[in-house]
């Protein structure tokens, strides 16, 4: 019988296959590109046909390469499904990969629900603002908000977002909620959601200090230190407690969405599973249902 390849080479090819490149491979699995290469050539060799087409530092799969990607990704999930079969009962691990601001907003204020639901399962949060792609067969989610690239992944979106500019109670005493009147190092930015041209008959000029993180941001404004524009689930709770206050017709819709998103082979993952199902009532913005 012919012997299968090492599961490292299997890895390094699900890698490059995924993400279309070898040396995003090796940083992703740890390695360097060459080690990465090396693997592909000894799948190859084994498979007996070439599953990258090379062109410079970039890849593509050959139709042979495409199929036993496709064949793949089933028998690695089971693979690694069977071996957390040994013990179902031990805490279960979940990576979640999301914003600051999301985390603060949609997570946090009801994680302690999550975990008394599901206390088996062991969360790690973890904050970073690049897309990173989703690796194999681990049990890890992303909850993201805007636009990424969906391929091989199961994607859960919410109502489209609503933008808003909101302000604490005081700076809006002192400047009124007319934007004509807002000095313009007063507006505060967000790297990624800037402020539209205009809100109404008025031109904007904002040059207040930008800031790449929402819910610091957000957190510049309960100080005091200006107006910004945000979305508007990030703001509610400041919103419900008073703490920061909406402008009257100074909203627009934003074209996006917050995801959920995990890899399409841990559709049946139960720690997966078991976030999902719970999540997606807050993602939709109604409470989850009672146990």
């Amino acid at each position: 019988m012919k012997h299968l390849p090492p599961l490292p080479v299997l890895q390094a090819f699900e890698a490059a296959a995924r993400l279309g490149s070898f040396s995003r491979a090796a940083a992703e699995r740890n390695l360097t590109p060459g080690a990465v290469s090396r693997h592909i050539q000894a799948l190859e060799h084994w498979y007996g046909a070439p599953l990258f087409a090379r062109n410079g530092p970039q890849v593509r799969l050959t139709p042979d390469g495409q199929g036993l990607r496709d064949r793949l990704g089933e028998p690695m999930q089971a693979l690694h499904d069977a071996l957390l079969a040994a013990d179902t009962v031990r805490e279960t691990p979940l990576s979640l990969f999301t914003l600051p601001s999301i985390a603060e907003s949609l997570i946090l204020p009801h994680l302690a629900d999550f975990r008394a639901r599901h206390p088996h399962i062991r969360l790690s949060l973890l904050t970073q603002y690049a897309m990173m792609s989703l690796p194999p067969a681990l049990p890890v989610v992303a909850v993201r908000f805007g636009v990424f690239d969906e391929a091989g992944l199961s994607v859960h979106r919410s109502p489209e977002e609503a933008l808003i500019a909101v302000a604490a109670p005081d700076w809006i005493e002192q400047h009124g909620t007319d934007p004509a009147g807002w000095p313009p190092s007063d507006m505060l930015r967000h790297t990624d959601t800037p402020w539209p041209a205009r809100l109404g008959k008025t031109r904007l000029r904002p040059e207040g200090l930008e800031v790449n993180d929402a819910a610091l941001l957000k957190s510049a404004a309960r100080r005091g230190l200006g107006v910004i524009w945000t979305r508007q689930r990030l703001a509610e709770a400041d919103l419900t407690a008073g703490t920061l206050q909406a402008i009257a017709d100074c909203h627009a819709a934003s074209g996006r969405f917050y995801a959920l998103a995990y890899r399409s082979e841990l559709e049946t993952q139960p720690a997966v599973t078991a976030f999902r199902d719970w999540f997606l009532p807050y993602l939709n913005g109604r409470p989850a249902p009672e146990p």
